[in-house]
């Protein structure tokens, strides 16, 4: 089974993303995010398999130890060459940096089961807003896109875990000292 860990936004962010996949899915031009129970996020990691409850534990005492932080999504941006993916990018911030960095630390015994793309000195972070979108539809989805998005503030909230195809959110705890709570298991 295939497992994601993802960082995820406060709910007016979410709404707002959201609302970006539906006027996209009115396109019928890639593959509907909402549809498939997705939810907006920036992903850390992927996984060809992951222990669960060791996961669970380390990722409670990552949470414990990072605030909650702020990114600004600015930018658009195509990986035309994986699936089409049409997503935004957040401003690189040391506080993205190093939640992603202390977890691959935490996580570097799985190493061997993580996806290329998502490792250290690899990861180029992003919020998917399209993805198996054809080349032929890509000029079509970015003239959407420049009628709804504009520049957005989110504040990342908590961590989670999913299982992938079909996605199953398995995990999340909120994110800080005082609020570490978990808020699906």
């Amino acid at each position: 089974m295939t497992f994601a860990v993802n960082l995820y936004f406060n709910k007016e962010a979410e709404s707002y993303i959201t609302d970006i996949w539906a006027a996209l899915d009115k396109l019928g031009k890639g593959k509907c995010l909402i549809c498939y129970n997705g939810r907006p996020h920036i992903t850390l990691a992927i996984y060809r398999d992951l222990n669960l409850q060791v996961a669970k534990g380390r990722l409670k005492l990552l949470a414990r130890d990072v605030d909650p932080f702020k990114l600004t999504f600015l930018q658009i941006g195509i990986f035309p060459n994986n699936k089409g993916t049409i997503f935004l990018t957040p401003n690189l911030t040391d506080d993205l940096f190093q939640i992603h960095r202390n977890f691959h630390d935490m996580f570097k015994d799985h190493e061997d089961q993580s996806w290329d793309y998502y490792k250290p000195q690899s990861w180029y972070p992003h919020c998917t807003l399209s993805t198996e979108t054809s080349e032929e539809a890509i000029p079509n989805v970015l003239g959407q896109l420049l009628k709804e998005f504009s520049p957005i503030e989110v504040t990342i909230k908590s961590i989670g875990i999913v299982s992938l195809d079909p996605i199953d959110y398995l995990f999340e705890i909120e994110l800080g000292k005082n609020n570490a709570s978990t808020l699906v298991e």
